[in-house]
């Protein structure tokens, strides 16, 4: 209920502002109107008895004259007295301010005076000339306490407070009831879709009712959960349309990598044919012993089985391979892709070497055909860099690294496989495009522009990325990083 005690707050705030406001103009008009009443009161009694007592002090003399001032004062709830002009009693009692106001009075017409004592409290002072026949002038005073005023404000400080008091509890139910029949349950509704939504349920609200904003905010959910469970439809079709077209793209880059390997392995395996076939002969044509015989089907056997080895690898490098996560050993792997390549690299006169740190791990958990085609396809672009022969080097290490695109990530273990060659290096305007699909540097027919962007595409795949810059030996260096942990 924070929106309750919001809006009531600052409802209560606007009421006490409102209320004190009129309040206080009413209470200003009303407090000079009570004076101008209070005035006009003293003003018509000293009027009604000046008379009286200017005809009693010439008939009967001054102390008659004071007598009846005195019973007047008595009687009534303003206290009367007689005052000279030329001799005004002690007022002691009057504030400094004050005490010039009555120095400066004449007495020659009637006039009203607002004194403050020393205690703070206000007095109405009207004197009202009278004409006695002497040549003195004399008045009447007639003092009037503002006490009822007093009480009276106190009376309208407490009607306000009653007031106000009243309204906030009115309001306040008032406001309770509605926000939580109209705003608090529509809006708990609300947050409970929106955190479905959050956690993938598209489910649709059938019990909407009202025709108010928050209504429309449902019926707008529900529009909005209806156009996600398509487009999730929609992204779902798409996502497995990429992968089957990228697992095509990878089949037909390690076609055309079998393309390329086998042109040398055809040239390898024609040396275990000419020996196989030349002790076929000789126990065909000759007059061999048994011992003899026996070792050409050995021999036979040994470069049968070697063939065999070099068409079973072929083979599997062309199988269409499934997603398989296993513990494998980087270092055996390099080794095998060494083998594969051999025949290869030899007649380009290149030859690979390999170098792994003291204290290098080398197990991973990733996909071992997706690896060997990422590193097939740099240790081939090494090799056909160096057409007039060289040297591949590849290390393996181990590093503490920040992944370049989470920059707040802690360090982790990565295993870097690093592959140089010493062919002419890579110029700066290829490498910005050297991860791009179907951008080749290399002549028509000997590369499709798919290899290193699916090397790239595989690494990424496995949270890894590849580094690639020229060498000191103003060859190609690139550095395949691959996350242990993460696998692990």
């Amino acid at each position: 209920m924070k929106l309750f005690y919001h809006i009531f707050g600052y409802l209560l705030f606007g009421m006490i502002i409102l209320i004190v406001t009129d309040e206080y103009l009413s209470f200003h008009e009303e407090v000079k109107q009570f004076e101008a009443d209070m005035v006009t009161n003293a003003v018509q009694n000293g009027n009604s008895i000046s008379g009286m007592i200017a005809h009693v002090w010439r008939e009967s003399g001054e102390q008659k004259a004071l007598e009846l001032i005195r019973d007047a004062s008595n009687s009534g709830t303003i206290d009367i007295r007689w005052v000279w002009a030329d001799s005004f009693p002690d007022n002691s009692m009057m504030a400094g301010s004050d005490k010039k106001q009555l120095e400066k009075l004449t007495l020659q017409e009637t006039t009203t005076l607002k004194i403050h004592d020393k205690r703070g409290e206000i007095h109405l002072y009207t004197y009202v000339p009278v004409d006695i026949g002497l040549n003195r002038i004399g008045a009447l005073e007639l003092r009037q306490s503002f006490t009822a005023l007093e009480l009276y404000s106190g009376r309208m400080l407490i009607r306000a407070i009653i007031i106000t008091a009243l309204l906030a509890v009115i309001c306040g139910v008032i406001l309770y009831l509605f926000i939580n029949n109209k705003i608090r349950v529509p809006l708990n509704r609300l947050t409970r879709q929106a955190k479905r939504i959050g956690q993938g349920d598209l489910r649709v609200e059938t019990d909407i009712v009202g025709n108010d904003e928050l209504a429309d905010l449902a019926r707008t959910m529900n529009d909005m959960c209806s156009s996600l469970i398509i487009a999730k439809d929609k992204i779902k079709f798409e996502y497995d349309a990429r992968l089957k077209t990228l697992d095509q793209l990878r089949h037909t880059e390690r076609l055309s990598t079998f393309g390329l390997i086998s042109a040398g392995i055809a040239h390898e395996i024609g040396t275990p044919l000419n020996v196989v076939d030349g002790r076929a002969k000789m126990i065909i044509n000759e007059d061999l012993r048994d011992e003899e015989i026996k070792e050409c089907a050995a021999i036979i056997k040994s470069q049968a089985e070697r063939m065999t080895l070099i068409i079973r690898q072929l083979l599997d490098f062309t199988r269409r391979p499934k997603q398989h996560i296993s513990q494998e050993n980087i270092a055996f792997l390099v080794k095998q892709i060494f083998q594969l390549l051999h025949p290869m690299a030899s007649r380009q006169h290149v030859s690979f070497s390999f170098n792994r740190s003291e204290d290098a791990e080398v197990e991973l958990s990733v996909d071992g055909s997706q690896i060997q085609q990422v590193l097939i396809n740099l240790l081939m672009n090494s090799v056909q860099a160096m057409p007039n022969g060289g040297t591949v080097s590849v290390s393996i290490t181990n590093e503490m690294l920040k992944a370049p695109l989470k920059a707040d990530q802690q360090p982790q273990k990565y295993i870097k496989v690093r592959i140089v060659d010493e062919g002419e290096g890579i110029c700066q305007e290829d490498i910005e495009h050297i991860f791009t699909p179907f951008y080749t540097t290399k002549t028509v027919g000997t590369g499709t522009g798919l290899g290193l962007s699916i090397a790239h595409g595989i690494v990424e795949e496995h949270s890894g990325w590849i580094d690639v810059e020229n060498s000191i030996r103003n060859g190609a260096c690139f550095s395949v990083y691959l996350p242990m942990k993460e696998n692990e």
